[in-house]
């Protein structure tokens, strides 16, 4: 959690507003305004990080299944494409809108959305936009497409045919905005990748070793894939004159 540093102003909107709690009994110093400013910043702080949370397990509990939305860019046609997961305690479903291997072959007539933050979407919800770049690249698609291939064939990340938390943690992570915290009337207000895992009891993984060497390779075997095939391709376009 990231504290605004308090300047003077802030500080003397804080007194006005809290002289009535705080006693005046005793000459306070500026540094000794600053320094109980910032300790009711960081209570109030806290203690809304918690509601928030509380209230995030109370809707995580509510949902049988999250639907999310990841916007990648445009193809050279100008179709858009998305990346859908449909979340859920028995298993996880990754739809992409194109295959996704087609994609990074031919990388190079792909627009990648990437001026401004990931755009990223509960479903029937507006995209909430990360905060940065996007810095969406060809490994940001075999990243995808391994975790849509362990999604399907639950060889490792699954304990007894169910995600494993570390499994929904990352794809979470890497798919489904970070929380809805503004408005308390949605009913994924609150909700996070820790509040589902926490609120579903999802398993954990006692071979996750295993899974993040499966995933290395998943990515490292469709990067190969991709680099292979636009050689092909260029070869096919320009081939050899004996």
């Amino acid at each position: 959690m990231i504290k605004k540093r308090l300047n003077k102003e802030d500080v003397e909107r804080f007194w006005e507003s809290y002289s009535d709690e705080i006693s005046e009994t005793k000459k306070y110093t500026e540094m000794h305004k600053f320094a109980i400013a910032e300790a009711y910043q960081s209570k109030n702080a806290e203690q809304g990080c918690r509601n928030l949370e509380k209230r995030g397990i109370e809707n995580s509990l509510k949902k049988e299944k999250i639907n999310t939305s990841l916007y990648l860019g445009t193809t050279k046609g100008g179709k858009k494409v998305f990346f859908r997961t449909e979340f859920s305690q028995d298993g996880i479903k990754c739809v992409p809108s194109v295959n996704l291997l087609n994609v990074g072959i031919n990388i190079n007539s792909f627009n990648f959305h990437n001026s401004g933050g990931r755009l990223k979407s509960f479903n029937g919800q507006f995209p909430k936009r990360r905060r940065g770049e996007a810095n969406f690249t060809e490994i940001t698609l075999a990243y995808l497409l391994a975790f849509s291939h362990i999604c399907k064939y639950k060889k490792v990340g699954h304990v007894e045919g169910k995600p494993s938390r570390e499994l929904t943690r990352e794809l979470m992570y890497l798919v489904m905005p970070e929380v809805e915290g503004e408005d308390e009337d949605s009913s994924f207000y609150g909700i996070t990748w820790n509040t589902i895992i926490k609120a579903w009891e999802l398993p954990k993984a006692e071979d996750f070793h295993l899974y993040k060497s499966y995933f290395n390779s998943l990515v490292k075997n469709d990067l190969g894939e991709m680099k292979k095939e636009r050689k092909n391709l260029k070869v096919k376009k320009h081939p050899r004159v004996a």
